[in-house]
């Protein structure tokens, strides 16, 4: 195979979310992944690996204010930005995240430094090198590898939605969340959260309306046939300080495995949606367990989504099941076979995809078919590629 054909071989999608994007600010989300794609096709054509790639893709999503993940996270009930990500390697199948992580703007550059160090192998005495960290133990780790920490992750959007939100939760009747807003709300009003003292950006100016919409994600194939996934997010608005969500979650927030054989092929996946439905039912791994033997992805891809999803004896008190799944399958014969395919029970889902052959990005918003209800009906859709 030639240089210039080795570096076509890849494949790279993207999506910021599974929730409610308004047709208002379509344009910029779409924008956000492309920019996402060329970021990862970059490093993909330089022969980087997969961990690489999704690492870059998802921290550009994170560097971006209008996506609920880094610099534009919502806000907890006290005020504070909390994120949590995961990467998962296809080829070592390690897996690296961080919960409840403040003051980092590209926690998934941490998770994926946790990744590559599980790569040198334990540690002296028999000590086991983590996978996972949470809150003032992994900024030590940040602080330790001489990675900065910063109070300055508040955007103007997450501000606005956080003392929109907060209002409400104080006029209403229930009593569960208003303890804790209405001895921060004047701290909040006071304090150095002001819409002038918080980061300004582009994105700034537009509307956080269409929230509710939560974790980003990535997945790849790499010119030597590797996958990985990456997954990012603030978590939902007002969420109780040090909640742990999907993202941070071995088996909920993505998965990745290399092609086995012919009848167990690569499988990458990122989950969004409602974060502790998506725990519960392990949504990542149970659908890359689903479609990786599979000769149909969208077969097995939708009965999974139905079976384990929205029919899930976890989730049989819930009404409404909010969750959107991004994944990727990779076939390695004579030629590299990928199909990518998106579902989602929430009213839409952005994302885009590119390959080595391509000479542009592709982005897309899915929407559930106007008489359908979110989180009760899906809409499903995929891509085939030949590489």
């Amino acid at each position: 195979m030639s240089t210039e054909e080795e570096v076509k071989n890849v494949f790279v999608a993207v999506h910021v979310g599974a929730g409610n994007h308004s047709k208002l600010n379509e344009s910029s989300y779409k924008d956000i992944c492309k920019k996402a794609c060329k970021q990862a096709l970059l490093l993909l054509k330089a022969r980087c690996s997969a961990l690489e790639a999704v690492t870059a893709a998802v921290a550009a999503l994170e560097d971006d204010e209008l996506t609920n993940c880094g610099k534009g996270s919502n806000m907890t009930v006290t005020g504070t930005v909390e994120c949590d990500a995961s990467v998962m390697d296809g080829e070592t199948l390690h897996f690296g995240a961080v919960g409840a992580l403040s003051g980092v703007a590209n926690p998934v550059v941490i998770a994926s430094r946790l990744v590559e160090e599980q790569k040198l192998g334990p540690l002296p005495y028999g000590r086991v090198r983590p996978s996972i960290l949470v809150g003032k133990g992994a900024q030590q780790f940040c602080v330790d590898r001489g990675i900065g920490i910063t109070d300055n992750l508040v955007s103007v959007a997450a501000l606005k939605t956080f003392r929109h939100y907060s209002r409400k939760c104080l006029k209403s009747e229930t009593t569960n969340c208003t303890h804790k807003l209405k001895k921060r709300k004047l701290e909040i009003e006071e304090s150095t959260l002001s819409l002038s003292s918080v980061n300004q950006s582009p994105s700034a100016d537009i509307p956080r309306a269409d929230a509710i919409h939560d974790t980003v994600g990535a997945v790849c194939v790499d010119h030597f046939g590797n996958v990985a996934a990456a997954a990012s997010s603030g978590g939902i608005w007002l969420k109780h300080a040090g909640r742990l969500g999907a993202s941070a979650v071995y088996g909920a927030g993505c998965w990745a495995q290399n092609q086995m054989s012919d009848i167990k092929t690569g499988v990458a996946a990122v989950t969004s949606g409602c974060g502790e439905q998506l725990m519960k039912t392990l949504l990542a791994k149970t659908s890359c367990d689903s479609v990786r033997s599979s000769d149909n992805l969208t077969h097995s891809l939708a009965n999974s989504f139905k079976d384990s999803f929205l029919e899930s004896e976890f989730l049989k008190p819930c009404n409404e099941k909010f969750a959107g799944i991004l994944l990727l399958r990779t076939v390695q014969n004579e030629n590299r076979e990928v199909e990518v395919a998106w579902i989602h029970s929430t009213a839409s889902m952005c994302l885009g995809y590119m390959s080595g052959h391509s000479k542009a990005p592709t982005a897309t918003v899915s929407r559930l078919e106007i008489d359908s209800l979110p989180g009760q009906a899906y809409i499903m859709s995929s891509h085939f590629v030949l590489l």
